[in-house]
């Protein structure tokens, strides 16, 4: 039989002139199975499928929806696929990683075989179908974005499948949840997260609204005007997206039209994931939105006189001038209703560069970092452009530095959800003055307390990299140490704890820290 090798990037596949077809991963050749047709298919594992036929959809949600849901745009789905009707089990996950097992009651969740498997980062999530693709021939995969929320839909306008309302079989610990932080974490949070529970909707999908939040293909960003067809995200970004919410959070982040976003390396007891089945679209994804404010045209160079400071024998008074510069009624994803816990460091170039949370609330989900940049030789601040923002998580608080080599440093808490209870901890780096940064690295990826960083980083007279964070999640109860001996790359905590919260810290001359706390 005549066939031909396509080659792309390390992907090869042998076409034959009858279409059939082998699929190549990584050397391995695998035989392709012929693609289901029916209503539903069971694969080997197991697992349920139901046919998706292709159509079109309103993506989004104007009123009452986030920021990130807008503009709402048609989006056409021009290929059937098949969708799994329940999110991945423990019993299934563990066919392909049979370690994981071990992770199985982790914090008391998800212990049975028919669980929703969690603690799975969006890497496993992928090569877990690839495993399903090499095991059965056909092509298993996550979901694009677009592929879930019309799937989700089935067809409905609502808010929900079910209406504009969510029944209450749908609602696992609804509410905002400070999980699993000490003193604040309440009975019953830990719940069963079996899957199939909850009615289907009319294509008969089960779970597409709580119980975990389920990983997709795309990497996060902003929405595009215009119709699409078959969409598959941006080129390229800090978040892979996760839809469908979890238990453990408000209601509203259950929606149809919800976005969630999470590190691709992250993982948690609020992620699975739910397996499609069929081609990936050849559609191509849209570029890298442009930098915000605060990244473009920076300087690289420092002026000569930057080292010149005012004679200190004469009075000098100046300011107070506001870096807080925010239009009225902003709502996301900068908001003018609370702006707090600032970071300042001044750049090489001799730009000040300052960094808050932008919120509604100081627990929410919508909890943002923003920036504002003073350039060298100006007296104002820029106004406000957004900084860092992980999609519906917490990210609870900010500290910035730069070392002797001028690289700047920034550290960030990461939410699980909402709260600053379960916090990890990420660290992204500059050499240009802040014009780009590296992708964030979890520094501290157990998510928990002990990891808002304080702003008051520096290097000890030992070589370490020293960084405060708050210990607890009330106004009492402390700061503890985070120090890294090898410039960043590996941290640790340090272990004991400061009296008080918010506390910076300084070596004296002698080596011995000096902490002021509230």
């Amino acid at each position: 039989m005549p066939w031909r090798i396509v080659r792309r990037r390390r992907l090869a596949v042998c076409v034959f002139a009858s279409l059939e077809f082998l699929l190549c991963f990584g050397g391995e050749v695998v035989m392709a199975a012929q693609m289901p047709t029916g209503k539903e298919h069971v694969n080997w594992a197991g697992m349920r499928f139901v046919r998706i036929e292709s159509g079109g959809f309103q993506m989004g949600q104007e009123a009452g929806g986030d920021w990130d849901e807008r503009p709402v745009h048609t989006v056409r789905v021009t290929q059937p696929f098949y969708m799994a009707a329940t999110e991945v089990t423990n019993a299934q996950y563990e066919q392909f990683d049979p370690e994981h097992r071990k992770l199985r009651g982790k914090l008391g969740f998800s212990k049975a075989d028919d669980e929703a498997v969690v603690f799975v980062s969006w890497h496993e999530a992928v090569a877990f179908c690839e495993w399903l693709a090499k095991k059965e021939g056909l092509p298993y995969r996550l979901p694009t974005e677009a592929e879930w929320e019309y799937a989700c839909r089935a067809g409905t306008t609502t808010r929900y499948h079910t209406g504009d309302s969510l029944p209450k079989e749908f609602h696992k610990n609804v509410g905002m949840s400070w999980f699993p932080a000490p003193g604040r974490t309440r009975q019953g949070e830990v719940v069963p997260l079996t899957v199939g529970q909850t009615p289907p909707n009319a294509w008969g999908l089960c779970d597409m609204h709580g119980n975990v939040e389920e990983w997709c293909g795309d990497w996060y960003g902003p929405y595009e005007p215009g119709e699409q067809s078959d969409p598959v995200g941006r080129e390229d970004g800090d978040f892979r997206v996760t839809r469908g919410g979890s238990h453990s959070t408000a209601i509203e982040y259950l929606r149809s039209a919800n976005r969630s976003g999470a590190l691709p390396e992250d993982r948690s007891w609020l992620i699975g994931l739910r397996v499609a089945l069929g081609p990936m679209p050849k559609t191509r994804p849209l570029p890298v939105p442009p930098p915000p404010l605060n990244q473009r045209n920076v300087s690289q160079r420092a002026p000569g006189d930057l080292a010149r400071a005012p004679d200190p024998t004469q009075p000098c008074f100046r300011g107070p001038r506001t870096y807080v510069h925010i239009p009225p009624g902003s709502n996301g994803p900068i908001f003018s209703r609370h702006n707090h816990c600032p970071a300042l460091v001044e750049c090489p170039n001799g730009d000040l560069l300052a960094v808050w949370y932008s919120c509604l609330t100081e627990p929410g989900r919508e909890l943002g970092i923003v920036a504002s940049r003073r350039r060298q030789g100006s007296e104002e601040w820029e106004p406000a452009s957004p900084f860092w923002d992980a999609p519906d998580r917490n990210d609870h608080a900010s500290a910035l530095w730069c070392d002797e080599r001028g690289a700047l440093y920034h550290f960030n808490g990461l939410s699980a959800a909402a709260t600053w209870g379960s916090l990890a901890m990420i660290l992204r780096t500059s050499t240009d003055n802040g014009a780009t940064w590296s992708k964030a690295r979890l520094i501290a990826p157990e998510h928990g307390v002990r990891h808002m960083p304080v702003e008051s980083v520096f290097r000890t007279r030992e070589g370490a990299i020293l960084l405060p964070c708050d210990a607890v999640t009330e106004a009492k109860g402390g700061t503890a140490i985070h120090l890294s001996h090898d410039d960043g790359c590996i941290w640790h905590d340090a272990g004991g704890t400061i009296l008080g919260i918010h506390a910076p810290v300084v070596q004296l001359r002698d080596g011995r820290l000096l902490a002021q706390d509230r």
